[in-house]
């Protein structure tokens, strides 16, 4: 059953399984259960914690023994694990636990064999045989993958609780979850590549290229540019902008010559001597409040901004005086890999992000949470920049 060299065929995926993602939004929005979190911090599986809506279990499937694979999503469809950067998943360190977590689990319950997995931000793909053994239970397989939710929903709390992680309420996952026997080495293999290749098609085919749509002067990606990235959740009035990154290959007259000592660390950007030169665009997504208190800086100041908006660009009806200005002067810039209109997406926004620090020069900061997706994705560029 274990041969990974059999032949994959595509119609050996269900369709289910090739849009998978578009089940996450639909049908996994579940109400909260009456003392859930008991059940889970005491290990117990699913099966045994009572509930007031339709298990997703199928009564006629044993689930004493055989192969299965599983889905479970984090609780409110939360990004919590890490971030995609590139075609890889990079974990933090939250991540990194429930993963090694998972890992552990053969050695507590020896009738677990765990096959191919993947951590995700927000879900956990997974292939798993459970052997027969008689001390199994009914509905094994969910009382294993209760005790390995209520393993990692302790490890979440506790760091939440130290504020190590975003909190998304009291539960790291949702209630129930999701599976599909494996009846034959083909879907063995199938299953396999859907995991393998989950992190590469997380945005693939659903959003174009970050310039898809442009309003502004387009020149401003010619040259250098300047990421500025700061995570919600923080006061735009405690802004003090740092800069982490600079590119070494930078020629001095792309930086505007000259002094070239570290800036007054304690100075937005925006008003930076030495280290930037004026007439380098500030590039960001300008969602959270410490960016638009950047962008607000910036326009006083009669810097250009390029503005990569996630959702799609507004009308110039919905814009500022001041952005109407410097798009009128040339100053500004709006990208988007969507259509005018689109709703907000946290894949394409991780996406943008990524775009924003990519493509620049240097890397300014201001308040950036813990293990939240813009720390994970810094250090995996940043790692990746050293190599």
């Amino acid at each position: 059953m274990g041969a990974r060299g059999a032949r994959v065929d595509t119609a050996d995926v269900p369709i289910w399984a090739r849009g998978l993602e578009l089940w996450y939004n639909f049908g996994m929005c579940m109400k909260p259960v009456k003392n859930a979190g008991e059940h889970e911090r005491r290990g117990e599986g699913a099966a045994d914690v009572p509930h007031f809506h339709k298990s997703l279990r199928n009564v006629n499937i044993n689930y004493r023994n055989g192969w299965f694979f599983v889905t479970w999503q984090t609780a409110h469809n939360k990004s919590i694990f890490g971030a995609i950067v590139g075609d890889r998943c990079e974990l933090n360190e939250l991540g990194r636990r429930v993963e090694a977590y998972w890992r552990e689990m053969p050695a507590k319950y020896p009738e677990l064999e765990l096959d191919e997995f993947i951590v995700m931000p927000n879900h956990f793909h997974a292939i798993v045989r459970v052997r027969f053994r008689t001390t199994n239970k009914e509905h094994h397989l969910g009382f294993l993958l209760g005790r390995f939710k209520g393993g990692t929903g302790y490890i979440y709390g506790k760091m939440r609780r130290t504020g190590e992680v975003e909190d998304i309420g009291d539960h790291l996952w949702q209630f129930d979850y999701w599976d599909k026997i494996v009846t034959s080495e083909q879907q063995l293999a199938a299953y396999r590549r859907y995991i393998r290749e989950n992190p590469k098609n997380w945005t693939r085919d659903r959003f174009g290229a970050v310039t898809q749509y442009s309003l502004g002067n387009l020149e401003l990606l010619n040259g250098p540019r300047i990421a500025f990235v700061a995570s919600h959740g923080f006061w735009a009035s405690e802004l003090k902008p740092k800069m982490v990154w600079r590119r070494t290959e930078v020629r001095r007259s792309d930086m505007g010559g000259g002094d070239e000592r570290r800036a007054d660390m304690g100075d937005a950007p925006v008003s930076v001597r030495g280290a930037s030169a004026p007439h380098m665009p500030i590039i960001s997504t300008f969602t959270s409040a410490q960016e638009r208190e950047a962008l607000r800086r910036a326009l006083a100041k009669g810097r250009s901004i390029i503005k990569v908006v996630p959702q799609g660009l507004p009308p110039t009806s919905d814009l500022s005086p001041e952005l109407k200005i410097a798009l009128k002067e040339g100053r500004a810039l709006f990208i988007s890999p969507q259509q005018p209109g689109s709703s907000l997406n946290k894949k394409v926004a991780t996406w943008c992000n990524e775009y924003v620090l990519r493509h620049a020069c240097e890397i300014w900061i201001g308040d950036i949470a813990p293990n939240g997706m813009l720390a994970t994705m810094m250090t995996a560029m940043g790692r990746r920049t050293q190599d």
